[in-house]
């Protein structure tokens, strides 16, 4: 069973101290973080984990979850601070959904992310926002969702991040413009920018 080592933490009373936890993937193999895999051993096991503070999926396919992750993720809403997220699959109010279980959330790690195509669902105007998250670092790569980014200002009452490195990502302007008095560092990469210019170029051109 793929958290079969779960059950030799709990034995030795470690499961408390355990605040790193990634599920790893492999190119080629299907994605194996589904609900299949929490069983009632295994979930037992899993909720032992009380003091989780940093969380990284491969691969998670969050379309797997018709009901949502908060019965497998939730119980790490009061400790965890960073998410990272690698190749995931799912509409951007699926994602979402999945950030909100974490009221503490300061850092967000998101690659090579495209949004599953669907019909923009209007953010319920009677969502609380969530206060005081996403202070920390946000790490985006071939990102190419600029509408979770907006879902997430709305649902998170703004952005706050004081560090941001962003690679092949749509978005940068809205970003800098809500973390504007707060952002400290910023990692931006050269092929970004040559492409930007030669999109410049080319529409230029068009013009002439």
């Amino acid at each position: 069973m793929h958290l079969s080592p779960l059950a030799s933490l709990h034995k030795l009373g470690l499961s408390p101290f355990v605040k790193q936890v990634q599920f790893t993937g492999a190119i080629f193999t299907d994605p194996w973080v589904v609900p299949a895999i929490f069983n009632s051993w295994s979930l037992r096991h899993f909720r032992a984990l009380v003091n989780l503070q940093d969380l990284t999926i491969a691969d998670p396919d969050f379309s797997k979850f018709p009901m949502g992750a908060g019965k497998y993720f939730g119980h790490f809403s009061p400790t965890l601070r960073s998410v990272a997220l690698s190749r995931p699959n799912g509409t951007r109010r699926q994602l979402l959904d999945f950030f909100r279980l974490f009221p503490k959330l300061d850092d967000i790690k998101i690659s090579y992310y495209r949004a599953t195509p669907e019909a923009h669902e209007a953010l319920d105007t009677q969502l609380i926002p969530i206060r005081g998250g996403l202070r920390g670092r946000l790490i985006l790569k071939e990102f190419d969702e600029q509408g979770l980014l907006k879902d997430m200002i709305v649902a998170f009452g703004g952005m706050r991040f004081t560090s941001m490195d962003l690679q092949n990502a749509r978005g940068v302007r809205l970003l800098l413009e809500a973390c504007a008095g707060t952002l400290e560092v910023l990692h931006i990469y050269l092929d970004d920018l040559f492409q930007r210019c030669e999109r410049i170029l080319r529409f230029s051109r068009r013009l002439c």
